[in-house]
């Protein structure tokens, strides 16, 4: 869970990110906020290090005790992007279903 919320974090992040760099290497100039996002929020660094530390932990309850708050904040965070991960998944499912459902009920309305 960790892991998928994880990636989807670096998919949220990776299009506006090199649209900022794109902007800066051109010699574009940028707000300070936008600055300030690219230093901050599109290095997910410490996401990482705490998946990390998750990952070689002897074990997954072992691994949270020895985890700081910030830490265990981020765990949170990671979780639920990766719980949105798996019920946009199965809700696009459901939808296609749906939909097949549909254009098969007017394909008999039609004959």
């Amino acid at each position: 869970m960790l892991k998928s919320g994880f990636t989807n974090l670096k998919n949220l992040t990776k299009t506006r990110k090199y649209d900022l760099l794109a902007c800066l290497h051109r010699k574009e100039n940028i707000s300070a906020k936008k600055e300030e996002w690219l230093d901050n929020a599109a290095n997910p660094f410490d996401e990482e290090s705490v998946v990390i530390l998750l990952e070689n932990a002897s074990n997954y309850e072992h691994g949270l005790t020895r985890l700081d708050l910030q830490q265990k904040y981020l765990v949170e965070k990671l979780k639920e992007l990766g719980e949105k991960v798996v019920l946009t998944g199965k809700k696009r499912k459901s939808m296609r279903c749906i939909f097949s459902t549909k254009m098969k009920l007017t394909d008999r309305n039609r004959t």
